[in-house]
């Protein structure tokens, strides 16, 4: 997995694998990820980490000292992935983080893409979760890029950089015309980000620049949709591989986008239609592109009720139109719940809460048109790709991660039913132990 020991835990000593025997899942039927109807009968052989083999139960012998598990009248689907979390902040101590992150591996998550945040954190708590040392989903992380006057504005920003001067941390930094973009980018890579945040207050030339650099040094470009004053064309335009927050194509139809990020949440959501011209131009090119859309449709539907005042008015049900007809327009669109990754309460995440993922398959089965088979695809093929590990994860295939989820009730009848778990496999270990 690439970018995923940060510089400056190089020294670490990483557990050493221990030899297990194969194992194998039979009888299960299998909803594979990949958009595919569900498929009775199957086995899936794990050797190691990775899946091994995948074939109709009987059809094939299986290896003789495999341990065995009889999966008949159960349904199994890929390790789900949250494609937008923020950690930092959501505990007030390491060890908060230990509870957070089972009870996110228990509830079927094991992957996560933290989209930006305090790198010196999200290294450490990577490093533990990507060797099995913690029991979490695996974590990929952003290094974050905006325009100066953003880290003036946000207290997040100043919060993740505790020790630095505003704007220069290499995971929060500060982009300028004069920058040396080339180095900004470097130092971003040298924190062991996967990919690269463009957050806010960035000209689409800055934005352009900056990605193109990012993808010659072998990083994921992620950015809001809106970056002001760039809007979602330009960052489609510039090659962003995701852009963040339904709500925030709204911009693509506006007049004049102000340079001002914190107008982000109060589009025109009452007069600009959801299939104006500009955004339906704007869907086709995504399509053309692969562009992936991070919906994040749940976040949105969370602040209108708690925060009403901090976005527009009728921001939800013009997320959920404009996801909807991005799906019916081929768009890839992900699943990512904007949040710490569980619910929230009073003192912090609820640690008895299922994790909010699933509340975004709902959303987008209910409200944004899509089958619960392909609301599955959102959150584990699609969400794969958003966090640049397509190739390793996201569906049933062999040669892939052995992340898995089983289930005591069939998810293509009711989404609900990703809640339903039996037990979940990570690296092909199985939790709860």
């Amino acid at each position: 997995m690439r970018h995923l020991i940060p510089w400056l835990l190089l020294g670490c000593a990483v557990p050493a694998a221990h030899a297990a025997p194969p194992l194998a899942l039979t009888h299960a039927t299998l909803i594979d990820g990949s958009g595919s109807p569900a498929e009775t009968d199957r086995t899936v052989v794990i050797r190691g980490e990775r899946i091994d083999a995948v074939f109709a139960s009987g059809s094939r012998p299986l290896p003789k000292d495999a341990r065995v598990e009889n999966l008949r009248g159960r349904y199994l689907i890929p390790g789900l992935i949250d494609a937008h979390v923020h950690l930092s902040g959501a505990e007030s101590s390491m060890a908060g983080y230990r509870p957070l992150l089972r009870t996110l591996l228990r509830g079927g998550v094991t992957s996560i893409r933290d989209m930006a945040g305090d790198d010196r954190l999200l290294g450490y708590l990577a490093l533990r979760a990507n060797t099995d040392a913690l029991p979490s989903p695996d974590i990929v992380y952003a290094a974050l890029l905006s325009g100066p006057s953003f880290f003036a504005e946000d207290p997040r920003a100043q919060a993740a950089s505790v020790g630095m001067p505003l704007g220069t941390a290499p995971w929060m930094q500060a982009i300028r015309d004069t920058t040396d973009i080339p180095l900004a980018v470097a130092e971003a890579r040298g924190t062991g980000a996967t990919g690269v945040k463009l957050y806010a207050n960035l000209s689409a030339a800055l934005v352009r620049r900056v990605a193109t650099e990012a993808h010659r040094q072998g990083l994921e470009v992620w950015t809001h949709a809106t970056v002001f004053p760039a809007r979602p064309g330009d960052a489609v335009a510039a090659g962003a591989d995701t852009i963040s927050h339904s709500p925030y194509l709204v911009w693509e139809a506006a007049p004049t986008v102000p340079a001002d990020y914190r107008v982000r949440a109060h589009g025109d959501f009452r007069r600009i239609a959801a299939d104006a011209a500009p955004i339906l131009a704007l869907l086709k090119e995504m399509k053309a592109r692969g562009t992936i859309l991070d919906a994040t449709v749940g976040a949105f539907r969370r602040e209108a009720k708690e925060h009403p005042d901090q976005v527009g008015a009728g921001i939800v049900s013009w997320s959920y139109a404009v996801t909807r007809l991005a799906h019916r327009q081929g768009v890839l669109i992900d699943a990512g719940s904007d949040s710490a990754g569980l619910p929230s309460e009073a003192h912090g995440p609820d640690l008895g809460g299922p994790p909010l993922v699933h509340e975004e398959m709902d959303l987008l089965v209910a409200h944004c048109g899509f089958t619960p088979i392909e609301a599955i695809e959102a959150a584990t093929r699609i969400s794969a790709m958003a966090m640049g590990h397509g190739a390793d994860r996201g569906t049933i295939t062999a040669g892939k991660f052995a992340d898995l989820v089983v289930l005591t009730a069939d998810p293509s009848r009711d989404i609900g039913n990703t809640r339903r778990i039996a037990f979940v496999i990570k690296h092909g270990r199985i939790y709860p132990e």
